[in-house]
């Protein structure tokens, strides 16, 4: 029997250990069906948190290894990341929680669900949310991540309708990510390109930015549309720019270039037009100071920052700053003239580049060092450009759309009668709102988005200067108004202008 022994122990052994791999993989799944319902997220959440009671302390979870952690997270990234009130990390797929401002009780491990507890490869967090990423590339949501760790819990609902969808996963071929958070509690207000404040929707406005390999693509995953890679922004210079990282933090995005190029732009589903059942919107130039006032269109443009002076990686990191959607804080990793590790930071309305401070941290550098040539060399290696032509006639008028572009609106409108020389107008597009599921792109699939087409103000001055056939589209058609909201159904091969019955061709 003795020699029997080790083999039975071992047989007895592997079956405790199977009973206990089956019974984990069951609690696992039946965590991750509960996620599948649970959860606060996407709940009113108008009430900042520093007006809030305490709800608990860190100190009743473990304490971190000892230096496994920073002393205090400098920048957000997929490995850390931070709030108002919390810094996250993590480590060994564990996911750790610590005051922002660092000191007592310090870093404390956050428990996790049994669905993804020690499989979490990335994190991000802004305002009162966390998004955490596991090795399947799921998605989960942390909600309460403002407020006493009492109230923290977890969801994996995410798309339509209303953020109560079966779920979400992370494209294979994003190169970054960040997560954004625009709130009534935090931000209060945003401000349009005329200079009005607007009052931020109730649920808050949240998005993943994902950057896509090659880095021109700049993808808008909200947990309200449809589980797709179907609505993206245009990145800067009409969407040719090579980003090398993204972070986003209440609705501005910042991007950075190989060559230390840096751009911001405030942006997200509902300022930029998409959202015509919740907000109004209006191209015609509105009074600054009405309260009344439609969102003014087009969204704020990209706006180039000034280079960092000095020594710069590609990790770069913002983050909030008061209300209005006005101040962020900037931060870009590098080094001094003395060859110390840190970050450059600037507010993103500083317009010069001696406005960036250097923070030394004694952290190594984690981002890849970047050529930082001192001057604009953001046109330097562009993409290829989107721009796509189409061409039809209605009645006397050739229409030529010459440089459509789902993504970077506007496109130039040419009118021509006859021989005569073009007349140039603008269209401008936006993705319209929708809740099922479509291909990224063109295809055969009809693609809705709203339309607008503008007559320039001199033109509509000189009217009868023009030939017949722009007169009479001009002044009966479009009304003789300088903006006219027109329907956009777009395929690989044709757009079509429903109000005005065109169909164009490529």
């Amino acid at each position: 029997m003795r020699s029997f022994g080790p083999l039975l122990i071992a047989a007895a052994l592997g079956i405790a250990l199977g009973s206990a791999s089956s019974a984990n993989a069951e609690t696992r799944a039946e965590s991750c069906t509960a996620l599948s319902t649970a959860g606060t997220v996407n709940a009113l959440d108008t009430v900042p948190f520093t007006q809030l009671p305490p709800q608990g302390s860190l100190e009743q979870w473990p304490a971190a290894p000892a230096g496994l952690l920073p002393a205090r997270v400098h920048l957000r990234s997929e490995r850390e990341s931070f709030n108002a009130r919390y810094a996250f990390a993590t480590r060994g797929g564990q996911i750790y929680v610590a005051p922002v401002a660092g000191g007592a009780p310090g870093w404390r491990r956050l428990p996790l669900p049994a669905c993804f507890a020690g499989r979490v490869v990335a994190i991000s967090a802004d305002d009162d949310e966390l998004v955490a990423i596991d090795r399947e590339r799921r998605v989960f949501t942390l909600d309460n991540a403002l407020k006493g760790p009492d109230l923290f819990n977890w969801s994996r609902r995410w798309g339509p309708p209303l953020w109560s969808g079966k779920g979400r996963t992370l494209p294979r071929d994003v190169a970054a990510w960040s997560w954004s958070v625009i709130s009534p509690a935090e931000d209060v207000t945003f401000h349009d390109t005329a200079g009005n404040a607007h009052a931020i929707g109730a649920h808050k406005d949240s998005h993943i930015w994902a950057l896509r390999t090659g880095g021109q693509r700049l993808t808008l995953i909200d947990p309200w549309l449809p589980n797709d890679d179907s609505y993206e922004t245009c990145g800067p210079h009409r969407g040719r720019f090579r980003a090398v990282n993204v972070s986003a933090s209440g609705s501005t995005v910042f991007v950075i270039g190989a060559d230390g190029d840096l751009f911001t732009r405030l942006y997200d589903f509902d300022i930029a037009g998409h959202n015509p059942i919740f907000f109004r919107y209006s191209y015609e130039r509105q009074r600054t100071g009405d309260p009344a006032a439609p969102i003014q269109l087009p969204s704020p443009p990209w706006v180039r920052q000034p280079k960092v002076p000095g020594e710069i990686t590609s990790a770069i990191s913002i983050s909030k700053r008061g209300v209005g959607a006005i101040h962020r804080t900037l931060r870009v990793e590098g080094r001094d003239r003395r060859g110390r590790a840190g970050y450059w930071e600037k507010d993103v309305v500083a317009t010069r580049s001696s406005a960036w401070r250097f923070h030394r941290t004694g952290d190594r550098l984690r981002g890849r060092l970047l050529d930082n040539s001192p001057r604009d060399s953001s046109r330097r290696d562009l993409g290829a450009a989107a721009d796509l032509r189409f061409a039809g006639a209605a009645g006397a008028l050739r229409i030529e759309v010459a440089d459509f572009n789902l993504r970077c609106s506007p496109a130039r409108l040419l009118l021509r009668a006859g021989r005569g020389e073009p007349v140039e107008l603008r269209l401008h597009n936006v993705d319209a709102l929708r809740q099922l599921e479509r291909a990224t792109g063109l295809d055969d699939q009809p693609r809705e988005q709203y339309g607008t087409i503008e007559v320039p103000p001199a033109l509509l001055a000189r009217l009868d200067e023009q030939p017949a056939a722009v007169r009479e589209l001009i002044a009966t058609k479009l009304g003789g108004r300088r903006f006219t909201s027109v329907g956009l159904r777009v395929t690989e091969h044709a757009l079509r202008v429903t109000e005005l019955d065109w169909t164009l061709r490529r």
